[in-house]
């Protein structure tokens, strides 16, 4: 009998731990993000400053034609994604423009030969210039407001906020990709098919192993499919309870009162 008590004892103890533990990373997570935020910006502490309401650019010379470009865009798209998930940032943030895209990469730590067009991480956006992919002959703006990161970016900023960094990759992509699809008619994968839709447990426990444009294409679906059914107001509700510390699973079930992972199996 004293050995199942002390049995019992260690597993509740195990069990408050773990609870508890989530409460306490998304209690201190701001604290911590700040830090590695002004890390990633002493990275670029020469780079010249130009800010508008709500954004700072940093940025190099070559790039100083493009500034207006950006905070243009970032400004026109604030109050609708913002609205969306009910949310504005504290103060300005920060969008780093690139014109050497392997400094970017190695200052937010991406793999090596991987590239990117964007990137968010640590409060901080950062964007390729855009003319390392914009042809001459294209139309700058029009290009660069429908197929540019800035919508994705800052859509992953604003979720990270309100959740706390408590969230699965696949569904802060697929927020982003909402809100690119909600603010610029952009499908992401549209006419790609695959062979299966992923399962959520590999979409959270495999996504970066699994076929990139269909995670994200499965991703977009999902949370596409939550909002249809259930509303923006579930997303937003979603990313608070998040931000409390409870999972995904447990989000959804507050918010809908229904399995995540059978509601996922029937999304087609």
């Amino acid at each position: 009998m004293k050995k199942k008590i002390i049995v019992f004892a260690i597993v509740l103890i195990l069990f408050i731990s773990l609870y508890y533990a989530n409460k306490i990373m998304v209690a201190s997570y701001p604290y911590v993000r700040e830090i590695k935020e002004n890390s990633l910006t002493d990275n670029v502490k020469d780079y010249k400053t130009t800010q508008s309401e709500h954004f700072i650019v940093r940025y190099t010379m070559p790039d100083e034609k493009y500034v207006s470009l950006v905070l243009e865009i970032a400004e026109k798209h604030y109050d609708s994604v913002t609205k969306d998930l009910d949310y504005k940032p504290l103060g300005k943030t920060v969008i780093i423009m690139y014109h050497d895209p392997e400094k970017m990469n190695t200052d937010f730590s991406l793999a090596k030969g991987d590239t990117a067009m964007g990137l968010y991480l640590n409060g901080v956006i950062s964007i390729v210039s855009p003319e390392l992919w914009i042809s001459p002959t294209e139309d700058l703006e029009k290009v660069f407001e429908h197929d540019g990161p800035i919508v994705h970016e800052f859509a992953h900023l604003v979720v990270d906020d309100i959740a706390r960094g408590n969230y699965p990759v696949w569904f802060t992509e697929g927020i982003a990709l909402l809100e690119e699809y909600r603010e610029n008619g952009f499908v992401w994968g549209e006419g790609v098919t695959g062979d299966k839709p992923y399962s959520l447990k590999e979409l959270t426990y495999n996504f970066n192993q699994l076929d990139e444009t269909l995670a994200y294409k499965r991703s977009f679906e999902i949370v596409k499919a939550i909002s249809d059914k259930y509303g923006m107001q579930s997303i937003r509700d979603i990313l608070k309870y998040l931000g409390r510390g409870l999972s995904l699973s447990e989000s959804f079930y507050k918010v809908t009162g229904q399995d995540l992972e059978k509601f996922i199996d029937s999304v087609k």
